[in-house]
């Protein structure tokens, strides 16, 4: 039971120093059991009348000395050893010396926590168990359902300018599997595969794994190399012009138009990845490329993974009207992949403007997290990493010097739990993403500072 009283004006100390000194006490004299959980940075607050920084600062001194740890979503506790052993005076030939507490693990590729009511999702779901009980004992839509897909239609007509009918949109769990679904149809008509490099690789494996060549095109400073596009003789290319994943880049208007031109003179086809284009920070969201083209010779993809949060696995992509045909006869030979409860619940949760209200939030609070970010890598800079890409989205690049061991310091980041994804694409520099939607605020500093001392211990210059 957490009853501690503190005088902080009969010490000269900081008052974070005293707050850490008497619960470190408690727990050596054992008045504070282990696992127990400790009161909240918001409790300790009103009950000490602290600031939130002494709160803070003492509760993570505890956790570098191994008394306490955070447990995800649950707050803070005591370490699980014995107390006892801590008094003890007399040497023990086996005194089962205590554990030491695991490092704080920081799930930095996460949602942030706040950043989705989950009340205003709760109502969408529950009115579709109430209301729409009948229409659950039915499969649905191969394409999915019709009235996600008429609000989706008119989300991205008024955010991105695509331009789209209902009965042009595919929904699917996740963008690889409607990728899986593009690379089916064109199989036996197309042998060879474009894509942005560095870019997606986990898309390139969807093609590759379906027996495509690939051509990885370049990527330049306003977008994808088109003249090297049209060398490659690929009639398919996969870009993402409004954020371009992973360097950050846009795709000036120029090289969107080069790019539908050489779609248009080659009877190609453009993959076009909007996945997180809406985050952008500095000025307004680009406008899709596919709304350039009057929707002819672009697919367009979108996610709600990203917007709303990971575990919705709903995507969906938009087919120009001359392929629809040809989708019609190979998407009845596959169930559709997205369950029908969320598939009505968002078309609720969107046409109550819930998704809007969402869209603004997540604006401010990552866009928050962004400038804490770059902030930090300022203040705690290390002359082999500079960061790029950095005004849009839920994740930053960054590129290493050729003296860093960059093996090494992905390893011993992912097990600290900062996520560092390798790119691969050595024209442009040695790149990782890394995501930091996950990071609480105000350790947004304290992860930048262990990401940079790990990138020291394996820096050899």
């Amino acid at each position: 039971m957490f009853g501690l009283v503190l005088d902080f004006e009969l010490s000269n100390k900081p008052k974070y120093i005293q707050l850490y000194e008497a619960i470190k006490s408690e727990i050596e004299s054992g008045r504070l059991s282990k696992n127990e959980k400790l009161p909240s940075v918001r409790q300790l607050i009103g009950l000490l009348g602290v600031s939130k920084a002494t709160v803070e600062n003492a509760y993570q001194q505890l956790m570098v000395e191994g008394y306490i740890e955070s447990r995800n979503k649950s707050g803070y506790y005591v370490g699980d050893f014995e107390f006892g052993l801590m008094t003890q005076k007399a040497y023990s030939p086996n005194p089962n010396p205590p554990k030491a507490s695991r490092p704080k693990r920081f799930n930095t590729d996460d949602a942030e926590e706040s950043a989705f009511q989950f009340g205003e999702w709760k109502k969408a779901v529950n009115r579709v168990l109430e209301y729409e009980t009948k229409s659950l004992l039915s499969y649905g839509e191969v394409q999915g359902e019709s009235a996600l897909r008429h609000e989706i239609a008119q989300f991205v007509h008024q955010s991105r300018g695509v331009k789209c009918a209902p009965d042009q949109i595919v929904i699917g769990a996740g963008i690889q599997y409607l990728f899986s679904m593009i690379a089916i149809c064109f199989r036996n008509t197309t042998q060879k595969m474009a894509f942005e490099y560095p870019g997606f690789t986990k898309g390139m494996f969807v093609f590759e794994d379906l027996g495509y060549e690939m051509a990885r095109i370049p990527v330049e400073k306003d977008g994808i190399n088109v003249t090297a596009l049209e060398d490659s003789g690929a009639k398919m290319v996969y870009v993402s012009p409004s954020h371009q994943y992973p360097t950050g880049s846009i795709m000036t208007i120029k090289k969107r138009l080069q790019l539908l031109e050489w779609a248009r003179k080659n009877d190609g086809l453009i993959i076009e990845d909007d996945y997180d284009s809406l985050l952008r920070y500095e000025g307004y969201p680009v406008p899709a490329l596919q709304g350039l083209g009057e929707g002819a010779h672009v697919i367009y993809m979108g996610s709600f993974s990203k917007l709303l949060m990971p575990a919705l696995r709903i995507s969906f992509m938009i087919l120009p009207k001359q392929l629809m045909e040809r989708f019609a006869v190979l998407l009845p030979r596959y169930s559709q992949s997205v369950s029908k409860i969320d598939q009505l619940a968002l078309a609720h949760y969107m046409a109550e403007g819930a998704f809007e209200r969402h869209i603004r939030r997540i604006k401010k609070i990552y866009g928050r997290k962004n400038q804490l970010l770059v902030e930090a890598f300022k203040t705690i800079p290390h002359p082999g990493i500079a960061l790029v890409g950095s005004s849009s989205g839920l994740h930053v690049t960054l590129s290493f010097d050729a003296r860093i061991d960059l093996k090494g310091v992905t390893y011993e980041c992912a097990e600290l739990g900062i996520v560092l994804e390798s790119v691969a694409g050595e024209q442009l520099g040695r790149y990782v993403v890394f995501s930091y939607s996950g990071i609480p605020d105000h350790e947004m500093e304290m992860v930048v500072e262990k990401l940079v001392r790990v990138t020291q211990r394996h820096w050899h210059p």
